[in-house]
């Protein structure tokens, strides 16, 4: 078949002809709908109009057979499942996913989020170094308790350690509030109390006082700047425990 060829087409129900139309105008006409088997032809030869579906030719060159894809069926036992099921299977449970991201079930031990290790560390950090502050202005201020009451300015810059106390203080409300931006002013207090405290119980002849400051002041320091849960955990019980041991001092003597 000549694609020089021109064609003029027309509905069987139409007067008109369109036209002249290439074999390949004629495929795209096909292809959008705008004709169909059923559409008339002018025939040069047979001088007359011929239905496409009368000419085998030129019907399978505009609307070629589509071939059907079909899918052969198999039985279930042909059909290899992935998921095998097993008595032993159970439903995951919401503390069954949150055990695997922090690395604690046995598939996901080595593959646990740092960033989950760290952050409980770092929670750790914050309460202990909270306890600590707390307790230390409870030790510096109580024995001095009549001296803050009286307001007088004088006798508060007598008692340096009520100062100390009311400062220690504050920052644990900063850090009870969630400002974790004053850990720097945290770390300075903890090494300006060891500085005095210090002093003060190695004049007055005192070590296992001097012994409890340092390991307060080093518990606290290292409360503020330690990610990893062991480390914290370490340095919250010498902070804690060395806070503990000031007060008791003060306290009894």
């Amino acid at each position: 078949m000549s694609t020089t060829q021109e064609y003029y087409i027309r509905k069987a129900t139409e007067t008109d002809a369109r036209g002249p139309f290439t074999l390949e105008q004629l495929t795209s006409l096909a292809e959008n709908g705008q004709l169909d088997a059923d559409t008339f032809y002018y025939d040069a030869a047979a001088e007359s109009w011929v239905a496409i579906n009368a000419n085998p030719e030129l019907l399978q060159t505009l609307f070629p057979a589509r071939k059907t894809l079909r899918v052969k069926s198999k039985s279930d036992a042909q059909v290899k499942t992935l998921n095998v099921a097993s008595q032993d299977d159970r439903p995951i449970t919401v503390n069954d996913m949150l055990l695997a991201a922090e690395g604690r079930t046995p598939d996901t031990k080595d593959k646990a989020d740092p960033a989950i290790a760290q952050g409980k560390a770092a929670a750790v950090g914050l309460y202990a170094a909270m306890a600590v502050l707390f307790v230390t202005a409870v030790a510096y201020i109580l024995p001095h308790i009549d001296v803050v009451f009286s307001l007088k300015p004088l006798a508060l810059l007598q008692s340096p350690l009520a100062l100390f106390g009311g400062f220690n203080l504050l920052l644990g409300v900063c850090l009870a509030l969630g400002s974790v931006g004053a850990y720097p002013v945290v770390r300075f207090s903890a090494m300006l109390g060891f500085g005095f405290t210090g002093a003060l119980f190695y004049l007055q002849g005192h070590p296992l006082p001097l012994a409890f400051s340092a390991a307060t002041a080093l518990g606290l320091f290292f409360c503020t700047i330690l990610v990893n849960l062991p480390g914290v955990i370490l340095a919250a019980v010498f902070g804690f425990v060395g806070a503990c041991g000031v007060a008791h001092h003060l306290f009894t003597n």
